[in-house]
């Protein structure tokens, strides 16, 4: 089995990089079900691969980049958080981890997945809109509340998945693909 969980089961305060066994703390209800899940997996089953992931953007469904996009066609200056970081996924690399995974024979257990390297919501913003004629202003997140607890720093070490051998690009190479796609 191949359980998709999520950096949420941390409660962002580690000014590092989570480690697959660093404690879990999840401060929400998404959180706190993800991680539910993930202990009825090791319970149940002896064969699994349970992969925490974060921040995704692809081509199916709503997600960060699509909604960034869709703003800045009707505005002329956006304001995003400056204080929440974390890591970038593009659904593709995850599910060729997957794959991976599987079709290697890796050991069973614990992965976390996103792309290299880090940054805001506002530097992905940035990234993402560099080509539109939209202004990005940084805020922190005082000016956005919100219902949920969100993460301040949920950047969790790649260091396990890395071991496997899979080859995880940088999430500026990963949305500069992605772009690519959609525009075609």
């Amino acid at each position: 089995m191949v359980y998709i969980s999520t950096d949420y089961v941390f409660d962002g305060t580690n000014e590092g990089e989570y480690e697959v066994g660093a404690p879990v703390n999840p401060k929400n209800e998404y959180g706190k079900a993800k991680l539910a899940g993930e202990e009825a997996v090791k319970v149940i089953l002896d064969d699994y691969y349970i992969i925490r992931t974060s921040w995704f953007f692809g081509k199916y469904g709503k997600n960060f980049v699509y909604t960034m996009l869709r703003l800045a066609r009707d505005h002329d200056k956006l304001t995003v958080v400056n204080d929440q970081f974390g890591r970038p996924t593009w659904t593709r690399t995850l599910v060729e981890f997957m794959t991976y995974l599987v079709d290697n024979d890796q050991p069973f257990g614990t992965y976390q997945l996103s792309n290299e390297g880090s940054c805001s919501w506002y530097e992905f913003a940035s990234e993402i809109l560099k080509d539109q004629n939209v202004e990005v202003a940084p805020v922190d997140s005082n000016a956005y509340p919100a219902k949920a607890y969100r993460p301040r720093h949920s950047i969790m070490s790649l260091m396990k998945a890395e071991s496997t051998g899979f080859e995880i690009i940088d999430w500026q190479s990963a949305l500069k693909q992605f772009m690519g796609e959609i525009e075609e």
